[in-house]
């Protein structure tokens, strides 16, 4: 695929989770790790996933999404999209309070597409520590990352 395809799958968040489901072909497999998200193979669940993503409502405390397109580098087969994202007026993300508190982060996701250039695997990963450190989360300081490491056996 191409940088178009790349702004295309990120302004589909933005429209439904429909509009993204169909960016995806029918035999698929998609991952987050960050939100332990494994081997998802349905367009349903799939769908259920991304619905957040597309809400429009600034007031239901779901936040509007807005993702943005930093890089990519593939060809028709497969691709790396590098990506920014903040949410405006959420209230709650992963079960954190996120009211009032504005942050954002970045990540990347590889895709592999097939002939007719629907995705056909994804795999996601993003800086959650960003979000943390944002929000003022007490587990995020950066002392906790400067601990030493422990030596391999």
């Amino acid at each position: 695929m191409n940088y178009a395809f790349a702004v295309k799958w990120l302004k589909a968040f933005r429209d439904s989770a429909e509009s993204i489901c169909e960016l995806y072909a029918d035999d698929f497999v998609f991952e987050d790790p960050i939100l332990d998200q494994y081997q998802i193979r349905d367009k349903g669940d799939l769908g259920r996933i991304f619905v957040l993503y597309a809400n429009k409502d600034r007031t239901n405390g779901y936040g509007v999404h807005n993702f943005r397109i930093r890089g990519y580098e593939g060809d028709e087969r497969s691709g790396l999209i590098r990506w920014e994202w903040t949410p405006e007026d959420c209230g709650n993300f992963l079960g954190l309070d996120v009211a009032n508190k504005p942050f954002f982060t970045q990540g990347h996701t590889f895709h592999q597409y097939d002939e007719d250039g629907r995705i056909v695997r994804e795999s996601s990963w993003w800086d959650s520590g960003a979000i943390l450190t944002a929000i003022g989360h007490p587990g995020a300081s950066k002392a906790q990352f400067a601990t030493k490491t422990p030596a391999l056996v």
